[in-house]
């Protein structure tokens, strides 16, 4: 069940879709939405900085109490914008505002605010939370993509990431992106309170290096079905490009409104540096996706 519902405030800036594909989903749970806003913490800026050299680059004349004005002015620029998207947000979805559960008019949703480095707070939040919501990360190498794979390899929770164009529906059929992988099967797992309510889960299994595991895919069907889940399984050659492409066009066909995939990353110098596949996912699709590290 997906009954607290976390969505960080960053998301606010590049539309909609993050709270309302996160209310589509409360809707369907019962669930609670808390929306997180982070602070900046000056002294933290400053001391991350001094590690990289930025003191030996800034201008002449420029001193900390400057950077820290514009550190703090700029803050309450976003602040200011993001709580004017957030109230306007509640009042056309008449949704109530809650901090303490339980409650019994579910959808609900709150506003909380913390200080300090912004993906480590939002990290520690995803961990709490049964399910974090994002919006569609930029195609470049900006914060949101950094944030949605620092939250996707080290909150220990499913991340579901929202198109650019809000669905009007969620769950309904759902894809599975399967591959015999421990990313794979967390994500089918925590994944299963959608997918028992679904009324067709498809599950796409590509060939890799000409190679289909029919064993897998049949065997996760068989366990499926024992759910009472309506489930077909389409097998692809990778004709279409790349994995990712492969995968698009299959959901795109099946007209899933949802798509389940592992998120899979490793990296010596940076947790969120992943495989072609959850890149090209993060860079966003016409879909939501569900993913588990």
């Amino acid at each position: 069940m997906f009954k607290s519902i976390f969505i960080p405030t960053t998301e606010f800036e590049s539309g909609p879709a993050a709270l309302e594909t996160a209310l589509l989903v409360a809707r369907i749970f019962d669930g609670h939405l808390d929306c997180g806003h982070v602070h900046p913490d000056p002294a933290q800026i400053l001391t991350d900085a001094a590690g990289f050299g930025f003191g030996m680059m800034a201008p002449a004349g420029f001193v900390v109490g400057d950077i820290v004005a514009v550190i703090e002015e700029g803050d309450r620029k976003r602040t200011e914008r993001s709580k004017k998207i957030f109230d306007a947000f509640c009042k056309r979805e008449n949704l109530e505002h809650v901090n303490t559960p339980p409650c019994p008019h579910a959808p609900t949703i709150a506003w909380h605010e913390f200080s300090g480095r912004e993906i480590d707070i939002l990290t520690s939040q995803t961990r709490v939370h049964d399910l974090t919501v994002m919006g569609h990360p930029s195609l470049g190498e900006g914060m949101p993509r950094d944030i949605a794979g620092a939250l996707l390899t080290g909150g220990g929770r499913p991340l579901l990431l929202a198109p650019e164009k809000t669905p009007s529906q969620i769950g309904q059929t759902i894809a599975i992106a399967w591959k015999d992988s421990p990313e794979c099967a967390r994500a089918v797992a925590a994944a299963m309170p959608f997918l028992v309510r679904a009324r067709q889960v498809v599950l796409l299994s590509i060939a890799e290096h000409g190679k289909v595991a029919i064993d897998s895919v049949e065997a996760l069907a068989k366990n499926l079905r024992w759910h009472n889940i309506n489930i077909q399984v389409r097998y692809m050659a990778n004709d279409c490009g790349t994995v990712q492409d492969t995968i698009i066009k299959m959901s795109k066909d099946e007209k899933a409104d949802m798509l389940v995939m592992g998120g899979y990353g490793h990296s010596r110098m940076r947790e969120f540096i992943f495989g072609g596949v959850t890149r090209r996912m993060l860079a966003g699709v016409e879909l939501p996706v569900f993913m588990v590290h």
